[in-house]
């Protein structure tokens, strides 16, 4: 989940895009800045305090220039003069959530207990796309610890049903004195 931060660039971002007509290129442009930032080497020279900020913005400049658009360029500058770095993925997260939201796509985080099968994820991926009307994108998960069941995020919903979920609000339950 992005964070402020990473929410107001991306939405500025998205806004840009939407209102000068170039959401369909946003996430191919998107995927190129992100891998000219993905670099330990490049991190590490926008993050050195001894590389003046004329360097670091010529360095941003020369790498993107000619291959997104110059409100993009400008967009990562600011994140660079800003000291604000280490948003960068939240970023990058509030930008391809935004598109795909827009574009009626909804990414679904799903854990379970145990590797599910293909007809299992086909199943659950249908009545989640029927339940919400967004065509979904699951990202699966192992997680042994929920000892059976699903947890089920969709941007800021979370759905737990597994038996650790269960037995957790069990346990709070009989903490508070109150009847299961």
């Amino acid at each position: 989940m992005a964070s402020i931060i990473g929410k107001r660039y991306g939405n500025a971002v998205f806004e840009l895009a939407r209102d000068g007509g170039w959401i369909d290129t946003l996430e191919t442009e998107v995927a190129l800045v992100k891998d000219a930032f993905i670099s330990d080497e490049m991190k590490n020279f926008l993050s050195h305090p001894n590389i003046s900020m004329e360097e670091k913005l010529s360095a941003i400049e020369n790498a993107l220039n000619g291959k997104v658009r110059d409100e993009l360029i400008g967009l990562f500058c600011l994140v660079v003069k800003k000291g604000r770095m280490t948003y960068l993925d939240d970023v990058f997260e509030e930008i391809e959530e935004s598109v795909d939201k827009y574009n009626g796509k909804a990414k679904v985080y799903v854990k379970s207990a145990y590797e599910l099968s293909e007809l299992e994820k086909s199943n659950l991926a249908a009545r989640i796309g029927e339940l919400t009307g967004h065509v979904v994108v699951p990202i699966y998960e192992v997680d042994e610890t929920l000892i059976g069941g699903l947890v089920i995020r969709i941007g800021d919903k979370v759905v737990d049903s597994s038996i650790k979920g269960h037995l957790s609000s069990m346990r709070r339950s009989l903490l508070d004195g109150k009847a299961v």
